[in-house]
């Protein structure tokens, strides 16, 4: 039978790397995809319901990732805690809230977290939603919406994803590189 411990290093690297491919397909095949749409309005639209959903999958994966390092770390023995464990978590950390922050600054610290908030749990705070009207599909006319700041915030958004593919990357290779080196 398997070692908790070592089922929880392994589930916390296998969602790193899932973590790398969300990223990777993002900044690679998404966003890019996304500028082909026909109109600015629809385009943003588009991007961010990617936002929302790329943010929730990442906090979330991130989450899980964080967890299982955090108990194989704290329920070893003394012998088998090793600092690549810590690392793996530091830089999933970085990459996941970190990076999210730095890409979105303008915003505030208060403006983020409740982003953040709304696109990981649906609350609504200092967002004025009624479920009821969200269930509702009308038909909206064109809003004028700017292009180029569309073009600029697919822009970040592709970079913020770019970087986050180095860093979930390199998280995850040394998770690769401690696995390989644990020993019984």
């Amino acid at each position: 039978m398997a070692c908790p411990i070592t089922v929880s290093k392994f589930v916390g690297t296998v969602s790193l790397g899932l973590l790398t491919g969300l990223s990777y397909s993002t900044s690679s095949i998404t966003i890019p995809a996304l500028k082909l749409l026909p109109t600015s309005s629809t385009a943003s639209r588009c991007l961010n319901e990617v936002k929302r959903l790329n943010r929730k999958h990442t906090l979330d994966l991130s989450g899980l990732t964080n967890t299982c390092i955090y108990f194989a770390y704290f329920v070893s023995p003394p012998h088998r805690q090793h600092p690549y464990m810590l690392w793996m978590s530091v830089l999933n950390t970085v990459s996941s809230y970190g990076l999210d922050f730095y890409f979105n600054r303008h915003l505030g610290l208060k403006n983020w977290a409740i982003e953040v908030l709304y696109d990981t749990t649906g609350l609504s705070l200092g967002k004025v939603s009624n479920k009821r009207e969200e269930d509702i599909v009308l038909v909206e006319s064109e809003e004028d919406v700017n292009g180029e700041s569309v073009q600029r915030e697919m822009d970040r958004e592709r970079r913020m994803h770019l970087v986050r593919t180095w860093v979930f990357g390199t998280a995850f290779a040394v998770g690769i590189v401690g696995l390989w080196g644990d020993k019984k």
